[in-house]
């Protein structure tokens, strides 16, 4: 089984600048980027190594040759040289000469116009698609695919309403809990760790206001992220004004973030607007309970009893006192492990798989949860 990935940019192909920093991504750090959707790369890379799947590929386009970039650790990254309304020579030449992927992943809400070319030439392969935030029904051209995932089940009667022929079906997030996510012996030298970027989305101000709630304890806050909407001076202003201790590591890489969690007492995640973020499941990993506001869109049901906490906004604070009063009663890595372990999670995503259509020939090593 041969399996494909798209990023869908809204934007034709990638130009300019865009060309050039692409041509310089040769290490892992650099690359990661040009994933698309780490979840399911992380899946068909075990289906790979289980035999299920024999070849894993990204694709892009762009106006420069066409070319291939392969990096340990990721997949093959090949861009395909194409003109100014979408149409790629080469990409038509590649499916000739290697046949259409039995899977074609589309990470992302648009439909580029090179899209079309892809689902003519490419009409017999599964058309998967999952857009990494609250609304999948507001996916561009969702008629056109054969199964969209998503991640809470009431979004699957959503969707329906919009589309009402496209398959659903809700997948959990697997992440690399073995190397890159794993507890270590680190000193707590925070209280609370938030990883995400500097978004207003991402609602830095409700772990700040419940910390100047908590005031007289003298809790320590940790964030770690990119300013990529310049809001940190902002942040650091109103840190300073409500009195509370909070450090700003930056934008920092993966070994880095997984420091700076098992640094913490605490993990948690802010957002209302946000799609599953796997941050919930990488503090598990690291055996930090995780404090999850109520309001988040998608994302929740990650989180059992043994694993941290769910609360409204205006209760946020009493959830960081809860779990800080009772730090030794959680556990969960353990909690990670035997629900959204590599085998749970693989075997399910399976099946989703099958009812779709696919045949999956080889099933010797997955394991039944």
């Amino acid at each position: 089984m041969k399996v494909a990935f798209i990023r869908a940019r809204e934007e034709l192909f990638n130009s300019g600048r865009r060309e050039q920093r692409a041509l310089r991504r040769v290490g892992p750090e650099e690359r990661e980027p040009a994933q698309p959707n780490s979840g399911a790369k992380l899946i068909f890379l075990e289906l790979q190594r289980r035999g299920i799947v024999s070849s894993c590929e990204s694709w892009q386009f762009w106006a420069l040759p066409t070319r291939v970039i392969s990096v340990p650790g990721t997949l093959p990254l090949r861009i395909f040289s194409s003109d100014e309304k979408g149409f790629s020579a080469d990409f038509a030449r590649h499916v000739e000469a290697n046949g259409p992927p039995d899977i074609i992943f589309v990470s992302g809400h648009h439909f580029p116009p090179n899209m079309a070319q892809i689902f003519e030439l490419c009409h017999g392969s599964l058309k998967i698609v999952y857009s990494k935030d609250w609304e999948p029904w507001e996916i561009e051209r969702l008629d056109l695919y054969d199964l969209c995932l998503v991640d809470e089940s009431w979004q699957i009667a959503k969707v329906h309403r919009r589309q009402p022929g496209v398959r659903c079906a809700v997948w959990d997030k697997l992440i690399d809990y073995e190397s890159a996510h794993v507890p270590t012996r680190s000193d707590k030298a925070y209280d609370v760790c938030y990883v995400a970027h500097l978004r207003k989305r991402k609602n830095h101000e409700l772990l700040f206001r419940s910390l100047a709630r908590l005031r007289g304890r003298s809790l320590t806050c940790v964030c770690v992220g990119a300013d990529r909407a310049g809001r940190r001076a902002e942040l650091e202003r109103m840190a300073a004004e409500l009195g509370i201790a909070v450090d700003f590591a930056g934008k920092v890489g993966k070994a880095e973030v997984n420091r700076y969690v098992n640094q913490s007492r605490i993990g948690v995640m802010c957002a209302e607007r946000d799609g599953a973020p796997r941050v919930v499941l990488e503090y598990m990993a690291a055996d930090v309970p995780v404090l999850v506001n109520r309001e988040l869109m998608a994302g929740t049901r990650y989180v059992g009893r043994s694993a941290g906490l769910v609360r409204p906004p205006e209760e946020f604070h009493l959830g960081i006192a809860e779990i800080l009063d009772n730090y030794e009663s959680f556990s969960p890595r353990r909690h990670l492990l035997a629900h959204y372990g590599r085998d749970q999670v693989v075997a399910r995503f399976l099946s989703i798989l099958e009812e779709a259509g696919v045949d999956i020939t080889k099933r010797e090593d997955v394991l039944t949860p």
